[in-house]
């Protein structure tokens, strides 16, 4: 099976942001990953996504954030 990388929409979907592990990944990819590096973060919680980006922000204005928050239930396989 071949997947076409183009028609991806991200790179990367960090799912979990919110966590302590997840901070620590994001942190590492606003500080290290390339600037067009396409992410997302997703996990359970808008609201601490949010803050998640907006720690981020702050860490590093001038880096692109990830492109778009997802929240899921992962106690529904329909929403994973």
């Amino acid at each position: 099976m071949s997947l076409d990388h183009a028609a991806r929409p991200y790179d990367l979907v960090l799912y979990g942001a919110s966590g302590y592990t997840g901070k620590l990944t994001a942190e590492y990819i606003i500080k290290n990953a390339p600037t067009n590096f396409k992410w997302a973060i997703a996990g359970r919680n808008e609201k601490k996504l949010l803050d998640v980006i907006k720690e981020l922000k702050e860490l590093d204005p001038n880096r692109p954030l990830p492109g778009k928050t997802q929240t899921s239930n992962t106690g529904s396989t329909g929403s994973l």
